[in-house]
């Protein structure tokens, strides 16, 4: 266990090596993101002057706070589905993914220390986000932060699944990835992220219910705009564990499989 988290500090410490190896990269990353969470209070803001929402009054009716917990959820789903597979792009363009298969270092931890490692950094940069951005536009939240978390952990499962999902796709196609593309843009449409799902015709909404961001989207709303406790989403909560118990095995044998067939055909290493 010890040696567990030596080898998760390593990753972390690495992270961050590169992160301020590239300074300028690194600031402009951190002001786009700024700049963009402004961008949506703004227009929030602007919105909410002179309009009223029925259809986000489970989450408190406010706009803003509805655009911004959007926002955060995304990061997140973005996080879960890109991880693995950008891992495995590094090490393939680094030319160091045959050394590391070499390694004591199994390649699922790969995966997880990554993983640790940047919704670490993620948590933390949307934390300050979210709270220079209530503090500045005085947006009235009542945060569970226990269920919040939890949500977002539970939510990682299905997340983390179409994720392998993705990686598998990139040890065959080594560039572009169908399944994330697609997931992504589907979560985007009718996962609620910008809009209730209410507001699409009833035909359309069949395709939200399909998809595990929707629920987590409206957990994490609630969670953290009105304060549910976990009593109260338990429901949710189950649909999503559930999700993720068929999602997630699906994705790891898919990987298995991918990865055995690119290792015997020796493609492994290509990008």
């Amino acid at each position: 266990m010890i040696k567990f988290f030596l080898k998760l500090f390593s990753f972390i410490k690495r992270d961050i090596i590169i992160w301020f190896s590239y300074r300028t990269q690194f600031i402009l990353g951190f002001l786009s993101g700024f700049v963009g969470i402004i961008q949506f209070g703004l227009i929030g803001k602007f919105i909410a002057g002179g309009n009223y929402f029925p259809l986000i009054e489970k989450y408190g009716g406010d706009i803003l706070a509805y655009f911004i917990t959007g926002s955060v959820f995304m990061s997140y789903t973005n996080l879960a589905l890109s991880t693995f597979k950008t891992s495995i792009q590094r090490e393939q363009n680094m030319g160091t993914l045959e050394y590391f298969l070499l390694s004591e270092t199994p390649f699922w931890q790969l995966f997880i220390f990554n993983f640790l490692s940047k919704f670490l950094f993620t948590t933390i940069n949307i934390i300050i986000m979210f709270f220079a951005l209530v503090w500045f536009f005085s947006v009235e939240i009542n945060p569970n932060i226990f269920s919040a978390l939890l949500v977002l952990i539970v939510v990682m499962l299905p997340l983390s699944g179409i994720g392998l999902l993705s990686a598998a796709m990139i040890l065959i196609t080594k560039r572009g990835d169908p399944i994330g593309w697609i997931y992504f843009t589907l979560s985007g449409l009718f996962s609620g992220i910008y809009y209730p799902i209410e507001i699409m015709p009833f035909p359309l909404r069949g395709v939200s219910y399909l998809l595990p961001t929707t629920y987590g989207m409206d957990l994490l709303r609630k969670t953290l705009l009105k304060g549910y406790d976990i009593i109260k989403i338990k429901e949710g909560l189950l649909i999503i564990l559930t999700m993720g118990l068929i999602i997630a095995p699906l994705g790891i044998w898919l990987f298995n499989t991918n990865f055995n067939k690119a290792r015997k055909d020796g493609t492994l290493t290509w990008y």
